[in-house]
């Protein structure tokens, strides 16, 4: 039995429904609901702890933003986050315990923090990260340690006196760095590194003293409270 030939409206309709199948089929197979999507991070700060040589997810991204530290070597670790795709937010930089760099997600500029490092005897060395807002103005202890080492290298034409030695702001910087880093974890706050590394020497019992650039002598100990408080209050 021989079907009428199709009309002209009937070859329209039928070619319109076989493109909509097509398209519908295409939309269908380049979809992937369970792909997580652009990371977001929800309640900052977000702390977290990872050990050496390995990859973590952030809390509060969905598993959609991963941090990767390498080996921790000499108090440092290169440290990279990216996205669940791959696509790189912060290209791998060497931290120091206390440092801060900066990172832009999704158009919203955060800040990520090594507030310490921890070598174990037994097992693999950890590191503690610290993500936040920096709009939120809340600096952690360590973040107040790194912003007055920056001062202190920083203050150009002063020198520093140390056991009747005179010293550069950034030797004196590097100086206080290291015995910060000796200290571990009896240091906890801005207010201990001021008071029992910045003060005076651990060696000779010998305050630290600061000549400014306009010849004023001061102690360093009393001169970082000073600036410390600027710090915690916004100011410095």
């Amino acid at each position: 039995m021989l079907l009428p030939p199709l009309t002209r409206s009937s070859r329209l309709r039928r070619s319109w429904i076989v493109g909509m199948l097509v398209l519908v089929a295409a939309c269908s197979s380049s979809t992937t609901p369970d792909e997580p999507g652009p990371a977001r991070l929800a309640g900052l700060p977000v702390r977290l702890t990872v050990k050496q040589r390995t990859t973590t997810e952030i809390p509060g991204a969905a598993g959609g933003l991963r941090l990767t530290i390498d080996d921790v070597t000499r108090g440092q670790v290169m440290v990279s986050l990216a996205q669940a795709s791959g696509a790189v937010v912060l290209a791998p930089v060497s931290l120091h315990a206390g440092q801060t760099v900066p990172f832009e997600l999704q158009g919203v500029a955060l800040l990520l923090n090594l507030e310490k490092l921890d070598n174990a005897l037994v097992g693999d060395d950890v590191g503690t990260f610290v993500i936040s807002d920096p709009a939120a103005g809340v600096l952690t202890e360590p973040a107040k340690i790194e912003r007055l080492l920056s001062l202190v290298a920083s203050l150009q034409g002063a020198v520093f006196i140390r056991n009747g030695s005179e010293h550069t702001p950034q030797e004196a910087a590097d100086h206080l760095r290291s015995k910060w880093e000796a200290a571990g974890d009896d240091i906890t706050t801005a207010r201990q590194f001021v008071e029992q590394i910045a003060t005076k020497s651990s060696m000779t019992g010998e305050v630290y003293r600061i000549r400014l650039a306009d010849g004023t002598e001061v102690l360093a100990g009393e001169y970082l409270a000073g600036r410390l408080a600027e710090i915690e209050a916004g100011g410095a």
